[in-house]
């Protein structure tokens, strides 16, 4: 009822029915009790896309038009990191710290400094994605894993950061986040991780965190296309790289590798 063929469309990568308890659509009624949640969704992707399509104007003279570059990140990477940086509650009082510059940690900074917060920490252990910060985003401070407890410490006021958003997944950045937190400090993990993370709540005890965690909500989606088209959000210079479809396992082959300085590629028919 919404879309028609020949539509340019954004879809987002989360599949849900569009009118159960649980919209806005992070988590699907149905889903969750047919396959077992997202992870398991794919079945009924087919079924369930409508609902999470949303129309691009054809138009280029319309206000609300952006481009396909600069759409293709709306219904899963800007998605997360808007996410991530709602239900993180951040104030212009805050100093954020945030683990990872990876595609995702880079939107989600994006997402970060909308809201204009007293300072932001970006840890990542990749030498050439620190310098892809640094050269975007000079108004930010950059340091590495092995360096972030002590330089968050001496550029904090109370003992840690404000807010903590872990978008990494490393071996040690779920500890790493709520050690650098300060005491009464909000903790978001929206990482996904290969193995089951430890809840050391004796170590934690005195800290008083609060702790949110979960993956991307699609129902932010025309917002974020509404801030595109504004040139408010920016994420076309995370494509480094695009590759036609039939080359798709070299574009699979350099992004895992990281090679040629890639932060994301884009695949094109």
């Amino acid at each position: 009822t919404t879309v028609r063929p020949g539509d340019r469309v954004t879809v987002n990568v989360e599949t849900f029915c569009g009118d159960c308890f649980f919209l806005p659509p992070r988590v699907c009624e149905q889903l969750y009790r047919s396959d077992g949640g997202w992870p398991a969704a794919g079945s009924m992707a087919v079924k369930q896309s409508m609902s999470g399509c949303r129309t691009l104007t054809r138009d280029s003279r319309n206000p609300g038009w952006v481009s396909d570059r600069q759409a293709l990140f709306a219904g899963d990477l800007l998605a997360t990191g808007f996410w991530a940086t709602r239900i993180s509650h951040i104030t212009p009082e805050d100093t954020v710290l945030l683990l990872g510059a990876g595609p995702t940690g880079l939107c989600t900074l994006q997402c970060i400094l909308l809201k204009q917060p007293k300072g932001v920490i970006v840890c990542e252990k990749s030498p050439q994605r620190r310098d892809f910060v640094r050269q975007h985003y000079p108004q930010v401070m950059v340091t590495s894993p092995e360096e972030v407890l002590p330089f968050t410490l001496s550029h904090t006021e109370h003992g840690g950061a404000d807010v903590v958003i872990e978008a990494a997944g490393g071996e040690d950045t779920f500890f790493l986040a709520w050690q650098c937190a300060r005491p009464n400090a909000l903790v978001t993990i929206v990482a996904m991780y290969d193995t089951p993370q430890i809840l050391p709540l004796p170590e934690m005890y005195g800290k008083n965190l609060t702790f949110q965690t979960g993956g991307v909500d699609g129902c932010d989606v025309p917002e974020i296309l509404a801030l595109l088209a504004q040139g408010k959000l920016d994420t076309t210079p995370l494509i480094t790289h695009t590759f036609p479809l039939k080359d798709i396992e070299a574009a699979y082959a350099l992004f895992e590798n990281h090679r040629d300085g890639v932060i994301k590629v884009a695949i094109v028919p």
